[in-house]
């Protein structure tokens, strides 16, 4: 029996239909008619609805074509296959390789058992795996809740939310066939009980979940609701490659609160969105569409020198790499209103200073560093739980004289930018471009160290938050802005001690405040603020 071949184009879509049998005999036309009208094609869907017969060879010949659609940044789908068809994709596991819908099926429920790691998710791991004794991935709190809030209550809403959200099924793996640590989405979920513990195994407690994580094939959270002598308390904390701060601090706490309130179960009218299901979806972007973005990025970073965009290194002949914090209250006031109808947000104002600071202390004329985004661009994005931030480069070269004002409005028009080409970050984290890189973040709210949140109907007070044992990488800084409820700023360096003094960071910190206070005045020069 020979191959009947069906052909339709729209587009950069191809779908072939089959019918009759994919065998030793029928593969070279098939394959021969596959890469004549796959050419170009983004997407190729073959409709097996009416192949009665697949072999080895015919195995063989969508393996090929599947590789030609990878090749030219395309998909392959086979869709609808008869039952006889399915019997060999199941025999021969070629699930795992294949995107394969059956009848009746959908995307999302046909999707492989293997997800590739994103690639903010891979930077980080390998981080952690190069730093293995490191906390720096120990993103939570322990929380006490008020004495009012039931605790069996909160445990029926913790445990309805652990089993709503895939990202607490996640588990990182080695794959099978390619050894790369990928991620599964089929992880068994525990359930959370109340305990009630004496004050020296709450103190064990607390000294436990303090240690790092254990990666390859275990959970990725923990979380504990304990009675002690003391009060009661809830300890979430997450492995930082599945949840990030906005996750942790925004977006679960938020939807535990309201599951309690609601009763576990009524507080989500519509499906949480799925992390697994974005992996995916980012995974089959087409490389030439995130050409144009890679290009950017690598003129954005290029010519990075630690020497030139970071504060020149104080200490020499320490050795290994030590991490150190600093925390300074800032002693400039921003007006409160400041911000109220400017072509600029509070982020961009304090990253410009952060910028400014470190070109004033490096002596130059331009700054490099990055900055981070919380990931999240859309109504689904904002309630999905997982990690979403993003590592953003940003460059601005204080050569042409500009003002103040001028250079917040560039610098805002900058990010914006930037923002068009998110999706095409991957190259900086898999060519390293931004090793060594300073990063700014702003924190405010229930992001920031200080202050507690709503639990319970309640609110609950923050009391303890995992030590940052090591930073994210050395050589480098970190700068978090910190703005308290009460209008304050504070600044937190983390930096690496065989690099830099505690008075270095303080001169850093002190240079970071006058760039602040100056910034409020947009007549001012910016070449001024830099010779100062």
């Amino acid at each position: 029996m020979d191959i009947t071949i069906t052909k339709t184009r729209d587009g950069d879509k191809l779908t072939l239909c089959l019918a009759g049998r994919l065998d030793k005999l029928t593969g070279s036309a098939f394959d021969a008619e596959f890469r004549a009208a796959a050419e170009g094609a983004k997407e190729a869907v073959l409709d097996f609805s009416k192949l009665d017969y697949l072999s080895s060879a015919g195995i063989r010949s969508l393996i090929m074509a599947n590789n030609q659609m990878k090749k030219q940044g395309g998909t392959l789908t086979v869709k609808n296959p008869t039952a006889d068809v399915m019997d060999v994709f199941e025999m021969t596991n070629l699930g795992r390789l294949l995107h394969i819908v059956k009848d009746g099926d959908t995307e999302e429920t046909n999707a492989p058992e293997y997800y590739p790691l994103r690639p903010i998710q891979r930077w980080l791991v390998d981080t952690h795996l190069q730093k293995a004794n490191s906390t720096m991935m120990n993103i939570g709190a322990l929380m006490r809740l008020d004495p009012s809030v039931d605790m069996e209550r909160m445990a029926e809403a913790v445990n309805d939310i652990l089993s709503t959200y895939d990202i607490f099924r996640c588990r990182l793996l080695f794959h099978p066939e390619t050894g790369e640590v990928c991620q599964r989405f089929d992880g068994e979920v525990a359930r959370v009980y109340v305990e009630t513990l004496s004050d020296e195994a709450f103190e064990k407690r607390k000294r436990d979940l303090m240690e790092p994580y254990t990666l390859i094939d275990r959970p990725l959270y923990r979380v504990h609701l304990m009675k002690t002598a003391s009060g009661q308390y809830l300890y979430a904390d997450f492995y930082h490659a599945i949840m990030d701060g906005v996750a942790t601090a925004l977006l679960f706490r938020r939807e535990l609160d309201k599951r309690y309130v609601r009763g576990a179960g009524n507080a989500a009218a519509r499906k949480a969105p799925s992390y697994a299901e974005y992996v995916l979806a980012e995974s089959r972007i087409a490389p030439a569409t995130l050409a144009e973005g890679h290009t950017y990025w690598q003129k954005m970073l290029e010519g990075f020198d630690e020497k030139k965009h970071l504060p020149p290194a104080d200490v020499e002949g320490v050795g290994a790499w030590t991490k150190n914090e600093l925390e300074m209250p800032l002693e400039s006031v921003v007006p409160q209103d400041f911000f109220k109808g400017a072509d600029f947000t509070e982020n961009t104002f304090f990253m410009a200073a952060t910028m400014l600071a470190m070109a004033k202390s490096a002596g130059a004329k331009e700054s490099i560093m990055s900055w981070v985004h919380n990931g999240r661009m859309n109504s689904v994005e904002h309630r999905m739980l997982g990690l979403m931030l993003n590592q953003i480069p940003i460059r601005w070269d204080f050569e042409e004289g500009i003002s103040v004002g001028a250079f917040l409005r560039g610098l805002e028009a900058r990010i914006a930018e930037g923002m068009k080409y998110i999706k095409s970050l991957d190259v900086v984290y898999d060519e390293g471009l931004e090793n060594n890189c300073a990063t700014f973040i702003l924190q405010k709210g229930l992001t920031s160290r200080r202050g507690g949140a709503r639990l319970g109907g309640a609110e609950a007070e923050i009391v303890q938050m995992p030590e940052n044992g090591r930073s994210a990488a050395e050589n480098t800084l970190d700068i978090d802005c910190n703005a308290h409820a009460d209008g304050t700023h504070s600044l937190v360096l983390n930096y690496d001690a065989s690099r830099y003094s505690v008075e270095a960071m303080r001169r850093f910190a002190r240079t970071v405040d006058e760039m602040i206070g100056a910034l409020t005045d947009e007549k001012r020069q910016v070449a001024e603020l830099l010779e100062s």
